[in-house]
């Protein structure tokens, strides 16, 4: 569908949720950026929300889910946007980029309270709120903190199912919780990625309970969803990060890592459209070493966790850097 088709659509008014007719029934001008109709899974399978019967899961097919529909509508209109502008179709960037903002205005005013408060108050809502960009920025600080506390409320564990639980762990690390996002990954006791591990797990699991007592699968034990908590051990625990930034992809990257939950060392690789990419780092006492391998025809900005920059040439260097103090650099 073109722009153009969209617009027409929501100008002509899509069919508003049942729910939504019930709690008001003239729409408000806004409604006509909230995408609420037509069934979708929404955040599947978020613990605890098993459906066990037909009753249940007619009720949630009948569920406003609003909140995550307008949210990727968001998000999908910049990312268009985005997409336009590199193949260098810039009216369509600017048109698609006038209506992420449209959107997005639209759901901070259906879906964000007076006080600044979300609502639904869940994990995933808040996760997608930042992830997404939904908050204006003077929210951003309470949202993440909001986050925490429902994590705290649920005993330190997660409460996000498909949809959210990608960004959870990346979303915290961005905005300062980095410490609770170590302590979410090495949780080991249900709903969590270690619990599957220790229940036997090679592959990640749809649900995650996954398994019943007598160990049969309760639906498929290799899904991507929650797998891919594997994108924060390479971007925030290595800190192989692409930037957004002009140019093809890895032309210009980041090594970044965020060390916690008493992870001593880590290392990992990426075959880049230049070349591997390696950063492989180590605590040595009071000091951190960190070796990375740029690849040709590229730079590499290198950031320690004492706050230490500096960019670095296509071969492999060694850093080091103070683990409480931004230090001096050493190595080639």
């Amino acid at each position: 569908m073109t722009l153009r088709g969209l617009d027409e659509v929501l100008t002509a008014g899509a069919a508003r949720h049942p729910e939504r007719v019930a709690r008001r029934a003239e729409p408000l001008p806004h409604e006509r950026y909230l995408w609420d109709s037509g069934f979708h899974w929404g955040e599947w399978l978020v613990p605890g929300a098993d459906l066990k019967g037909l009753e249940e899961f007619e009720a949630f097919r009948r569920a406003d889910k609003a909140d995550v529909a307008t949210a990727y509508f968001a998000y999908s209109a910049r990312l268009m946007s985005r997409i336009a502008s590199v193949i260098g179709r810039s009216d369509d960037a600017l048109r698609y980029a006038e209506l992420a903002e449209r959107v997005r205005a639209a759901w901070a005013e259906e879906f964000v309270a007076p006080d600044g408060r979300l609502h639904p108050d869940t994990q995933a809502n808040h996760v997608r709120a930042l992830a997404f960009d939904l908050v204006p920025d003077e929210l951003r600080s309470d949202t993440a903190a909001r986050l925490v506390e429902l994590i705290r409320a649920a005993d330190t564990h997660l409460a996000t199912g498909f949809l959210a639980t990608p960004y959870l762990l990346p979303v915290l690390a961005d905005n300062g919780y980095v410490d609770v996002a170590y302590e979410l990954l090495f949780t080991d006791t249900m709903p969590s990625w270690l619990y599957m591990i220790d229940r036997g797990a090679t592959t990640v699991w749809e649900r995650w309970n996954g398994i019943d007592p007598d160990g049969n699968p309760y639906e498929s034990l290799n899904h991507y969803s929650k797998g891919a908590v594997i994108s924060f051990l390479h971007r925030y625990v290595a800190g192989i990060v692409l930037l957004d930034s002009p140019g093809p992809a890895y032309r210009h990257f980041r090594i970044e890592p965020l060390p916690g939950g008493g992870i001593t060392w880590a290392q990992a690789e990426h075959d880049s459209p230049y070349g591997r990419v390696e950063s492989s780092w180590r605590f040595a006492g009071d000091t951190f070493e960190l070796e990375v391998v740029v690849p040709p025809a590229t730079t590499a900005e290198i950031v320690l966790p004492d706050g230490s920059e500096r960019t670095v040439v296509p071969g492999r260097h060694t850093l080091r850097g103070s683990a409480g103090r931004a230090g001096d650099w050493s190595g080639a």
